[in-house]
């Protein structure tokens, strides 16, 4: 019996293993990367949109379990007055798996090399998105002769994650959790099925794999799935079900607290900057967005008044009006003192802050 019933089990698991290996060559016949895949010298491939043309570029940097698809909609727009920049973060959409720990300073290492290997010259204006603005605040104090100015949207807060709430230090070590759990199950298929069974409105099949998970995460049980941009949304079946999105998640949230430290460390921005925030967010981010843009001399809160957390889709004009007066005002200041664009420069070292 016992020999029948491994006999059963290691077909099962061969047959979700095959199942899993054609559904991601299947994927990637059915959906090739809007832009180009950059090997940079790790050997590891980054995905990359780059469009338009003049200076300032502007880089734009995705949300904890987004992509370059966030921006699908202000690039093309953006392009028609300056070069662009957007990229999915390694483990995330097209790009190869990145290697761990996936900290804010790591990514922004990731970052700055790939601008390099693509030839996008300095300056720089940044824009993040949610969990890219911990890491394009750490860009900007890393790399300050070569930015000229940032937009936050919603931004994850440092402060939030150093030292985290007990409730949040909970948040972050079950959704690391549930993400290893569903990097294990990747392999053979599993969540692969899930994702169509969910997608056939089964959504309780998904309870196994997300058990745990918080109410406001990025689940499929999550008003905020349901709130993901359109492409995003539907491309999720298709990135979600990878081992590498699952580990890459599973370490950004397990290091949120050390990326923020990082952020800290850093010290303030003395360059232009926007915070953008939504209007249904706590009192108490709201608070930190507030002192985020009053650490700058030539910082500037905004409040999206109809907009919630993905205010480039509840109101795109208000993302692409600051943008643009960030560039403006960066053209403005390089005619006025006749300088030659600043040249690339080394990364600052900062060091450890204790909790």
């Amino acid at each position: 019996m016992i020999g029948y019933l491994t006999v059963a089990v290691s077909v099962m698991l061969l047959a979700g293993f095959a199942y899993q290996t054609l559904g991601v060559r299947r994927d990637r016949k059915r959906f090739p990367p809007p832009g180009r895949l950059v090997r940079l010298q790790d050997r590891r491939r980054v995905h990359l949109r780059d469009l338009g043309e003049g200076s300032p570029a502007v880089v734009f940097e995705s949300g904890l379990m987004s992509t370059v698809l966030t921006w699908h909609e202000i690039l093309p727009q953006l392009a028609k007055s300056t070069r662009v920049v957007g990229y999915d973060r390694p483990g995330l959409g097209w790009s190869d798996p990145g290697r761990e720990p996936r900290t804010a300073s790591r990514i922004v290492d990731e970052l700055h090399a790939l601008l390099a290997e693509t030839k996008v010259p300095p300056p720089y204006l940044l824009v993040g998105h949610s969990f890219g603005g911990l890491t394009m605040l750490l860009f900007a104090a890393c790399y300050p002769e070569e930015i000229c100015g940032v937009v936050l949207i919603d931004p994850v807060a440092p402060a939030e994650w150093h030292p985290p709430t007990e409730r949040d230090r909970r948040r972050a070590e079950i959704g690391s959790k549930v993400c290893r759990r569903a990097a294990v199950l990747s392999h053979v298929g599993v969540l692969r099925l899930i994702a169509l069974l969910v997608r056939s409105g089964a959504k309780s099949f998904a309870n196994p794999i997300i058990k745990g998970a918080p109410s406001d995460s990025n689940s499929t049980e999550s008003p905020w799935f349901w709130n993901l941009p359109e492409m995003e949304r539907t491309m999720a079946p298709v990135f979600w079900t990878q081992e590498k999105f699952c580990r890459v998640i599973a370490s950004q949230l397990a290091n949120l607290p050390e990326s923020a430290t990082q952020v800290l460390v850093a010290g303030a921005l003395d360059k232009p900057l926007t915070v953008i925030s939504a209007n249904n967010i706590s009192a108490q981010r709201l608070e930190h967005h507030k002192a985020i843009a009053a650490g700058s001399p030539q910082g500037r809160h905004v409040l999206a008044e109809r907009s919630g957390h993905w205010v480039t889709e509840d109101q795109p004009e208000l993302v692409l009006e600051s943008i643009l007066e960030l560039v403006e005002l960066a053209r403005g200041q390089s005619e006025r003192s006749g300088r030659a664009e600043p040249s690339v420069s080394r990364r600052r070292v900062f060091r450890t802050l204790p909790p």
